[in-house]
């Protein structure tokens, strides 16, 4: 299974910059975070799009998929003008991975701030939202991946796999999948949750991951294999589905950036090979 690593591993770096020392690291596979930083349709200039393109084919890097704004951009908001600002920002975002040649956008599909709404009408803005979005990523050929959330009180629409099949039911597209970040699944309050249930439950929808370890009490992005999370359990299902994306780590930086990418790698490794 391909290995990759997220440059907001290296958010104190310029994008360039991490993309040189993520393939320094050992890896060819990226995610490009565009949250307030490196990709953002909000800060980086498009016409800097090619000369991206180029340096990653330069670096031997793929582009696996980009994270889209997180925020200031809440699908699920109550205020029309806001989503249709949002839907824009997205649809920009689309629009720079086709520029890159990036075939996946992964996406939050709510915000917490919207939780005094309640699931419900989260559920109803963020699908109306994402109707609109869909048409765009439709034409030009680029994925959406509706990441799982970490659940709030019980009522946070998205936090769990059947939720996100839901809103994929409702819009109806080839192009909606799902992300699954392990991490948030490791959250859940309730003890029945299995990790291992919700990757078998996304099944052939299931575009990319989002790998990293915490305690199960706060969201820590440590490397895999510091926290508590059942490897076993998430490698197994993966076999199960026949999984054929990328292992996609999002680390958070801390520390010596380049030292954390090299031993992350070794020990993401150690526990592909043990299972």
């Amino acid at each position: 299974m391909k290995i990759g690593y997220h440059t907001w591993s290296f958010e104190s770096l310029p994008l360039e910059k991490s993309l040189e020392h993520i393939r320094d690291a050992g890896f060819e596979e990226v995610e490009i975070t565009a949250d307030k930083r490196h990709l953002d349709p909000r800060i980086y200039p498009r016409q800097k799009l090619p000369q991206l393109r180029s340096l990653l084919t330069n670096l031997s890097l793929n582009p696996n998929s980009v994270h889209a704004p997180i925020d200031g951009a809440d699908l699920s908001a109550s205020n029309l003008e806001e989503r249709r600002r949002v839907v824009g920002l997205v649809v920009d975002t689309l629009e720079y991975c086709r520029v890159i040649g990036c075939p996946i956008v992964v996406v939050h599909p709510n915000h917490f701030n919207s939780l005094s709404l309640g699931a419900e009408a989260m559920k109803r803005n963020s699908l109306e939202a994402l109707k609109e979005i869909v048409v765009e990523a439709e034409d030009l050929g680029v994925k959406i991946a509706l990441e799982n959330m970490i659940e709030k009180e019980e009522r946070r629409f998205g936090s769990r796999v059947a939720d996100l099949m839901e809103m994929i039911g409702h819009v109806g597209s080839s192009q909606l999948g799902i992300c699954i970040d392990v991490g948030h699944t490791n959250l859940m309050p309730k003890p029945d949750v299995s990790i291992e249930q919700e990757i078998i439950q996304a099944g052939d929808r299931l575009l990319t991951l989002h790998i990293h370890d915490n305690d199960g009490k706060m969201d820590w992005h440590w490397p895999p294999g510091d926290g508590n999370i059942d490897w076993r359990q998430v490698v197994r299902g993966l076999r199960e589905v026949n999984y054929r994306g990328v292992f996609m780590m999002e680390v958070q930086e801390r520390g010596n950036p380049d030292q954390l990418a090299r031993s992350s790698l070794q020990k993401t490794r150690d526990i592909l090979n043990a299972y």
